[in-house]
Parts: C-alpha cells; structure tokens; sequence
C-alpha cells in the first residue's frame, strides 16, 4: 500500500503527494503534521499534489489556509498541482483560487517560485 503522503524534495521545494481520491477529516491530521515536518526543516516553498485527488474537504482547506499564511509571513508560500475537473470547480467554488495558486503540472509549479 502506498503511503498517503509522500514527499519529495527538488532543490529548495518540497513537494507533498496526496496518494488518495479523497482527503477528508480523516487524513487532515496527518497532513498538518506532514506539513509541520517540512517547515520544522526550514523549508518555506511548498507544493500540494492534487492529481490523484478528486475531492477535498473543509477541514484540508483549512490546513491549507493556515499554513499559507504562515509560509507567507516568512517569505515562502504553499501552491499546488491540480489537473482538472471536480477539483478545479471546488476550489473555484469555495474562492481557494484566490488564496491559494495552483498548476496544471509539476514543471508549472516548481517554476513559479522562480517568477
């Protein structure tokens, strides 16, 4: 069985996987303290890979929103990585595309930390 969050490091970016369809309250405390570990690290860019999710809820929102603006008020941010469909409508519908920049792919995400 694959892990539910994997990470992965290129350069000064980590980037955190969500192996999973749907992230829900179940796995937000694990995310928070995937999260946690980076930044402990001193790692401030940070990318969420959405593209095995179809659905998230409220509560990783939350963890999203919160760590944003702790990333932010150190010179950092967290973005991600979402491919299409239900997770593009969500995220537009609940107004995340304002707070909270995201990618087609990989290669866009890491890239716009240098821009």
């Amino acid at each position: 069985m694959l892990e539910d969050f994997v990470v992965e490091e290129i350069g000064d970016i980590s980037i955190i996987k969500l192996n999973m369809m749907r992230a829900t309250i179940k796995e937000a405390q694990e995310f928070k303290k995937t999260l946690q570990s980076i930044i402990q690290k001193g790692n401030d860019k940070i990318i969420v890979d959405f593209s095995q999710c179809n659905f998230v809820d409220s509560s990783i929102l939350g963890v999203i929103v919160t760590f944003a603006k702790e990333l932010r008020n150190k010179g950092g941010d967290i973005r991600g990585i979402i491919i299409e469909g239900s997770m593009l409508n969500m995220f537009a519908q609940t107004g995340m595309e304002k707070i909270f920049r995201y990618f087609p792919n990989q290669e866009l995400a890491v890239t716009s930390f240098t821009h």
